[in-house]
């Protein structure tokens, strides 16, 4: 029987051999590309004339994607909102009542408007999209409280934690305020 079966698998076998040896010889060989970062065109350069005096500690790449001047106008709204979602969190993982949180409407909040443009006005879309994640993690995780899904309002809890620790790097490369951010960082 075990004759009868290994004439068979020879031939299977030397023609699987055959099939990659053709294979390897006829394939064509693409020539290695280079790395390299394509330059943004969708990113306007900012002038400076006069108005204000540029920082030394401003590097000309941070002045070219133009992050000096949106720290300097959106910090405090991104540390308001959040100061706001933390006290969300701190209400969701005390078990506060569901009437009282039931009254809030994330999205028509202060300092969630103010986060928003904040978050569509960012020089990196990339980034935008992140603080736009940071706003829908904290409501996902109010909205699964309220619906009784702790499960998930813990998940999105942590989602929200990791954005947040994230955010507070990004804001200390352009400090405005960094005795609010170390406070709420520790927070």
């Amino acid at each position: 029987m075990l004759s009868n079966l290994m004439l068979p698998v020879l031939v299977c076998a030397g023609c699987l051999v055959i099939i990659i040896f053709v294979y390897l010889k006829t394939r064509t060989k693409s020539e290695r590309k280079a790395f390299s970062i394509p330059k943004s065109q969708s990113i306007k350069p900012i002038r400076n004339e006069g108005l204000e005096p540029l920082t030394p500690d401003s590097t000309p790449a941070a002045l070219d994607q133009g992050l000096s001047p949106w720290h300097e106008l959106f910090e405090g709204a991104v540390l308001d909102f959040i100061e706001f979602s933390d006290r969300l969190v701190r209400t969701i993982d005390n078990g506060g009542p569901l009437e009282d949180l039931k009254g809030i409407d994330l999205f028509e909040a202060i300092e969630t408007l103010e986060f928003q443009r904040a978050a569509s006005e960012h020089p990196s879309p990339e980034m935008g999209a992140e603080l736009s994640a940071l706003l829908a993690s904290i409501s996902a995780s109010l909205h699964a409280y309220l619906r009784g899904d702790t499960d998930l309002a813990k998940q999105q809890k942590s989602v929200y934690s990791e954005y947040r620790e994230m955010w507070f790097q990004r804001l200390r490369q352009f400090p405005q305020d960094i005795d609010r951010i170390i406070r709420l960082r520790r927070a």
